[in-house]
């Protein structure tokens, strides 16, 4: 529904007469008689306070050459401004191809020789604007947003935030991303200011009427569907930026942010619906595909097919729904089959009865709801095999099989109940009084069934029941959208998501990484290092999409909002490039000083009990599944910093 600008405007005034009305209905005592003062039009008014405004659009309009837009602009307090004199409009419009292509951006300033377009004030904090756009009749649509005010409330009525104008029949056609899967990545856009640390100028979003925030059509004011050849931001289309390609400098095509996450145990490229909407129905075109395919106009792309003379309606009689070249972009449906093909659910984790190994015994069912036999899984379909370990000090012991993993099954057998069946895992640490188990099954499932294919992640475990965590391996999913889908395609899964790594990812996992770096493996420093640390900028590799450490980031990305120190893990961190040299890090500081990594921080954390060279000495050897080795296993320490750093600190200087 559409409202006209009468209409709102009789709604909002409606609404402030309503609030100064008695609410029961009844008279009131009488008042004591005030002072004398003038009376009627002569009478002073108080200055109003404008300390921040916000806007509404009350209607909008191409005409011939003009865009012409009626808004309204209240104070902090909803009152009405009407000393406005400076308003920003910026406005996009379609093609004859149904593309957003062309942008203007004009700024109406009263006084000012290079104003473009009038200003009427109306009443009532009631305003027309009226800019020229060349080529717009009144059969034009488009999408724009104005921004009344100024950035500075010094120089008069502080700008609002920007309000969109926009044709909803029109925008479904030009907007085929979801705000809110933006959102679950990004964090929440109005949370932001400057460059925001999940986003580049992530404070560039608008509010629609309701002041609710609009993400993609605001970004698609600017970064149309067109690409242009003058540079700057027109130069970048919304589908570039969104498929992790953009020019650079020298006008070539470069890698950026999203496609850095394709072979980050993270995104398929092909899978539409990560960032588009569910039931969207795309087309093909030039701008689009060449985002991704960015040798298609290549006559030797080795496509078999010279592209280099298409248009937009040439892809669109190829690849489309009905006819051939469509499948590639699929929306993950094979992988979705692989990862849906059998669900496992954990009965118990437990000793066996001699002691001597733990018992993983577990049920399967199918897609269908059928109860599986393990035992006659066919490798070249899926590779599950249970895994265990010891918990000690809140955190997975380790070694297992070898010293950074947990240890693994020699076979499965059927249970003592109908349909379970059982894992033993030999190579575990020796039994302890009292001690708690973490057991599980991982491994592959294969999209074709061929051993060879594309494999999904199976993952289950007990994890949730035995470790205590203030983060959410689910919400890791919200970014990594194919399941955290990490070594080989047997690890993290929809069912636990980054919860599903601290099997292995413990405090007890002294080992280097794979680039021979020593970094610690536990998975709260690990995790905060590789998005908001140096971890990837000391491998060349860049910096993570999402991370700079040098501003303050929202802890419910991916944690539960349970931030307390005083419940963190005591478990010692530990870290080496081999067993003779190990050495540990007390917990707190070892998270800390993976985003705090000036010399000053690391001397507040040591100065309050903090230790980054614990000497560590082996507590024994195990014998995992091809050699013996040492077994660490410190004292625990409990660091006294949650007396200072309180959760309500915590959380007010870990937001935007």
């Amino acid at each position: 529904m559409s409202l006209t600008r009468k209409t709102v405007l009789a709604t909002m005034l409606g609404a402030m007469f309503t609030l100064g009305a008695c609410s029961d209905g009844k008279d009131g005592a009488q008042g004591p008689q005030g002072p004398e003062g003038p009376q009627g039009p002569e009478a002073p008014k108080p200055p109003l306070v404008i300390t921040s405004a916000q806007a509404q659009v009350l209607e909008w309009t191409y005409g011939d050459g003009t865009v012409n837009v009626t808004f309204a602009i209240q104070n902090q307090d909803g009152e009405n401004i009407e000393t406005l004199d400076r308003v920003q409009l910026m406005s996009t419009v379609t093609d004859e191809n149904g593309m957003l292509a062309d942008t203007i951006d004009v700024t109406y300033q009263a006084g000012s020789d290079s104003s473009v377009g009038t200003l009427e004030h109306t009443g009532d904090g009631v305003y027309s604007l009226v800019v020229p756009q060349d080529g717009v009749t009144a059969d034009s649509t488009g999408i724009g947003y104005v921004r009344p005010g100024w950035r500075s409330a010094n120089d008069g009525v502080p700008r609002t935030k920007r309000i969109m104008f926009n044709d909803s029949d029109n925008l479904a056609k030009v907007q085929t991303t979801d705000d809110a899967k933006c959102v679950a990545c990004h964090g929440e856009f109005d949370a932001a200011s400057g460059n925001a640390t999940w986003g580049w100028h992530q404070h560039h979003h608008a509010l629609d009427n309701d002041q609710n925030v609009v993400v993609v059509e605001a970004c698609l004011v600017c970064h149309t569907d067109v690409q242009k050849e003058n540079g700057g931001w027109a130069n970048n289309t919304m589908a570039m930026f969104g498929h992790g390609k953009k020019f650079d400098a020298d006008n070539g095509m470069v890698s950026s942010g999203h496609s850095a996450l394709w072979s980050n145990y993270s995104m398929d490229m092909k899978r539409c619906s990560t960032c588009h909407m569910d039931d969207v129905v795309f087309t093909a075109t030039i701008n689009g595909c060449a985002t991704c395919h960015t040798n298609l106009q290549d006559p030797n792309n080795g496509l078999g097919v010279d592209h280099s003379g298409f248009t937009d309606a040439n892809c669109t009689s190829c690849h489309n729904a009905d006819g051939g070249f469509y499948y590639d972009h699929n929306n993950g449906k094979a992988r979705d089959e692989a990862l849906n093909r059998y669900s496992f659910d954990v009965l118990s984790v437990a000793r066996s009865d001699d002691k001597a190994n733990i018992l993983v015994t577990v049920k399967a069912m199918d897609a269908d709801g059928n109860a599986v036999d393990v035992t006659a899984i066919d490798p070249m379909d899926a590779t599950p095999r249970g895994w265990a370990t010891v918990m000690k000090n809140g955190e997975a012991m380790l070694p297992g099989r070898d010293a950074g993993h947990v240890a693994r099954s020699t076979g499965v057998v059927a249970g003592s109940e109908a349909d379970t069946y059982v894992y033993t895992i030999e190579h575990a640490l020796p039994y302890m009084d009292g001690e708690v188990l973490l057991g599980g099954v991982d491994g592959r499932i294969f999209h074709n069934k061929d051993g060879a294919s594309p494999r999904a992640p199976i993952t289950v475990s007990n994890v949730k029941d035995v470790r205590r965590t203030s983060s959410d391996g689910l919400k890791c999913l919200n970014c990594h959208t194919e399941g955290l889908d990490g070594h080989g395609s047997q690890r993290g899964g929809f069912d636990l998501g980054g919860d599903a790594c601290v099997q292995c990812h413990s405090a007890y996992n002294w080992e280097h990484d794979k680039q021979d770096k020593d970094h610690p493996m536990a998975w709260g420093p690990f995790v905060h290092n590789m998005h908001f640390g140096a971890y990837n900028e000391e491998r060349d590799l860049g910096k993570m999409p999402t991370v700079d450490r040098n501003k303050k980031v929202e802890c419910v990305a991916c944690h539960t909002g349970d931030i307390d120190l005083a419940n963190v893990a005591p478990a010692l961190v530990l870290n080496g490039m081999d067993q003779d040299n190990v050495y540990g890090i007390t917990p707190i500081a070892a998270n800390c000083a993976t985003c705090h990594t000036g010399a000053a921080a690391k001397a507040h954390m040591e100065q309050n009990g903090g230790d980054f060279n614990v000497a560590v000495t082996p507590a024994g050897t195990h014998m995992g599944e091809s050699d013996s080795f040492n077994v660490f296993d410190p004292e625990p320490v409990v660091e006294s910093c949650s007396v200072c750093h309180s959760p309500a600190k915590m959380a007010e200087y870990h937001n935007y």
